[in-house]
């Protein structure tokens, strides 16, 4: 059984944390043209005006840096002279990853019935125009191993708006070698917020991460947060007094607390090991706190004076 020193353990706020893509985005219903991305379904607005009134095609497509028709929407309508939108939803052949569609553009063409001239017609880039989410993140850097934890997360699109629809949250604790375990899923309110509380599991401490996984209407994003998990028991480890003469006899004594509940921590497993000045191990015993979470152990020192220290671990 691996000892440890018996140390305190402080929380510390982090600060945000903010995920996402910066990319340039404008309101739907402006003159700018927009455009949303999910689950392979791209949603254009593209403003538009018509010097006319009129009815014809209107085509619209999305190209990738080769010019190659990923998806494509084509139907025919009547426009009335002046300003107007198109809404389209363009199924793409394959799903592409949001970093890589940046590089993609949308090209639109209406053109009037029997007519070669008076076309409306254009071509944006994504990357000016998309609107993607963003995660910002209010949490700890430290937790104790199956206490409670309260996380505020916010999602917003990248130009710090609130994203309209339902939205959904799920956070993961990320273990390595085996499956991430789900700590919590939810619904985001109508301000694109949340306060997620949940419960690590017992029993778990070292560095992992948190996963926050984002849902809305405008995509998903997630970001991995690293955390500690601490033992929840703190161990305060005292002797009789400071200093010892060659010969005596070293009464140790340690009070297990449980930190979670602040409770004394009965009946667990305890280790009082004995090191002298150059790290050689010259006592070893392991015992089992009281229900008080008390545990104690004697160690009788050499007729030679000597340095010792002591260690108390789980």
């Amino acid at each position: 059984m691996k000892a440890r020193y018996v140390t305190a353990t402080l929380l510390f706020l982090a600060s945000v944390a903010i995920i996402g893509t910066n990319y340039r985005a404008h309101a739907a219903g402006s003159d700018t043209p927009t455009a949303t991305y999910s689950h392979g379904v791209l949603n254009v607005e593209l403003p538009y005006i018509a010097p006319r009134t009129g009815a014809g095609t209107l085509t619209i497509e999305v190209l990738d840096p080769e010019d190659g028709v990923l998806g494509r929407s084509e139907r025919r309508i009547t426009l009335a002279r002046g300003k107007g939108s198109w809404q389209a939803d363009l199924k793409l052949e394959k799903e592409i990853a949001i970093e890589d569609l940046v590089w993609h553009r949308v090209r639109y063409r209406f053109r009037y019935a029997g007519a070669t001239r008076d076309a409306v017609e254009g071509t944006d880039s994504l990357s000016e125009i998309l609107r993607t989410p963003l995660v910002h993140v209010l949490a700890q850097q430290s937790y104790l191993s199956g206490g409670a934890a309260a996380v505020r997360v916010v999602a917003t699109d990248s130009k710090n708006d609130p994203i309209k629809g339902a939205s959904a949250l799920r956070i993961e604790l990320v273990m390595p070698g085996a499956p991430n375990q789900v700590v919590f899923t939810g619904p985001l309110n109508q301000r694109g917020t949340t306060e997620a509380q949940f419960r690590f599991p017992a029993g778990v401490t070292g560095s992992y991460s948190l996963r926050y996984v984002v849902d809305t209407p405008i995509g998903f994003t997630d970001f991995t947060q690293p955390v500690r998990l601490e033992d929840k028991v703190s161990i305060l480890l005292t002797t009789e007094k400071p200093i010892y003469q060659p010969g005596q006899t070293i009464h140790i004594r340690a009070l297990a607390l449980d930190r979670a509940g602040h409770e004394a921590a009965g009946s667990r497993s305890m280790t009082f090991e004995v090191e002298d000045s150059r790290g050689n191990k010259v006592f070893k015993e392991a015992v089992r706190t009281d229900a008080f979470g008390i545990a104690s152990a004697e160690f009788g020192l050499a007729d030679e004076p000597i340095w010792v220290r002591i260690i108390c671990g789980r």
